[in-house]
């Protein structure tokens, strides 16, 4: 008998920061709509670590819809050779996705900062706004535009006729709900406390300084029964889990992607896949942070202001620790690690420790939900 695959619908748990009030359900519809058309349209797109090539989406429309494309676009589009600093130590921010929004609303640009879209990514991205720049110097590795026409540099387009016939084309009951079991997987890394925390912050990208680590979760944490990602009570009574644990759900959709970019590299090189994985780990890291530095932006978290650095630097241990947490939980969120990667290697170094576990995780995970 086939084994039934679990499925969930995190969404609708999202509430508005203003008011604490649900999202409409026109609205969740097309957040969930939008996931599954964006993982569809991406997912053949194969780019290595090291490759010159950028991904450049025309997304041809304003709609509700189209605009919830343009967020999932966002969450997802994050590849593997996006190099945020050259070798000379400059920021280049080299092969960004560029999302080209195509539109003549005279309000575009603060229906985009809406919660239920960018919220205030583009506050912190670079943007190009019918010619005008802003933003310039952002280390964030997506770029919005929007433009009048599509452009001739775009790479890819999408238009609502075409999502629309995507759409029409699957069962309702699964556009509307999610395959959870990568993100169950996901945070069981998050789990692994000890094995983690108790390396040192050195040679963070080396594959072999986790391998109790990976064991441990191979055969410990990976063979443990599934249990259901959403917790009713706790998500419920808690924005703030629910923001981060949809993390997991966005983290663990580019694992199919990364999974293609280190097959094309492991052929380019005559390397055997575990090899690829391993020779890219730090490139690997540089793209989930920025991958993450996107979502949280989106979900409303913003880099902490100069008074909160001072304050939590002038801390240690378990003080420290508990104020960069309370900073999560406030109307307006900040978190410490919203910067760059080179930054968060001074601010925060043991999270990157997890971050390399994780990406060395992804081919057990996959061969894990297949």
């Amino acid at each position: 008998m086939k084994r039934q695959i679990p499925r969930e619908r995190p969404f609708e748990y999202l509430r508005r920061r203003d008011n604490g009030q649900p999202f409409s359900e026109e609205i969740v519809r097309n957040w969930y709509f939008a996931r599954a058309y964006v993982l569809d349209f991406l997912k053949d797109i194969a780019i290595a670590p090291g490759s010159p090539e950028s991904v450049h989406v025309a997304v041809c429309g304003d709609s509700p819809l189209m605009l919830s494309v343009v967020r999932q676009l966002a969450l997802s589009a994050h590849f593997v050779n996006y190099e945020e600093y050259d070798i000379f130590g400059k920021l280049s921010c080299r092969n960004r996705t560029v999302i080209t929004v195509v539109s003549s609303r005279a309000d575009i640009v603060s229906e985009l900062g809406r919660e239920e879209y960018l919220n205030i990514l583009p506050d912190y991205c670079k943007s190009v706004i019918y010619g005008r720049e802003r933003n310039a110097g952002s280390y964030i590795d997506v770029e919005i535009h929007v433009e009048s026409a599509a452009p001739d540099s775009c790479t890819l387009c999408v238009r609502e006729e075409d999502v629309r016939s995507f759409l029409a084309s699957r069962k309702e009951e699964e556009l509307l709900s999610i395959d959870t079991r990568k993100a169950v997987l996901t945070s069981r890394v998050y789990g692994l406390g000890n094995a983690i925390d108790n390396l040192p912050a050195e040679d963070i990208h080396s594959a072999k300084r986790y391998l109790y680590a990976l064991d441990t979760f191979q055969y410990n944490l990976l063979q443990t029964k599934f249990r259901p990602f959403v917790d009713d009570k706790k998500w419920s009574a808690d924005q703030t889990a629910v923001r981060k644990r949809l993390s997991n759900v966005f983290c663990s959709d580019c694992f199919e992607s990364r999974s293609l970019g280190i097959k094309r590299f492991a052929g380019e090189r005559g390397i055997s896949e575990q090899e690829a994985w391993e020779q890219s780990n730090e490139a690997l890291s540089v793209s989930e942070h920025g991958r993450w530095v996107v979502d949280k932006l989106i979900m409303g978290f913003r880099p902490v202001d100069d008074k909160e650095r001072l304050l939590g630097d002038s801390l240690f241990g378990d003080k420290r620790r508990d104020y960069r947490k309370s900073l999560q939980r406030e109307s307006a969120p900040s978190h410490i690690d919203i910067c760059s990667f080179r930054d968060l290697r001074r601010v925060d170094p043991d999270s990157m420790k997890y971050d390399s576990l994780l990406l060395l995780a992804i081919p057990l995970i996959l061969d894990k939900v297949r």
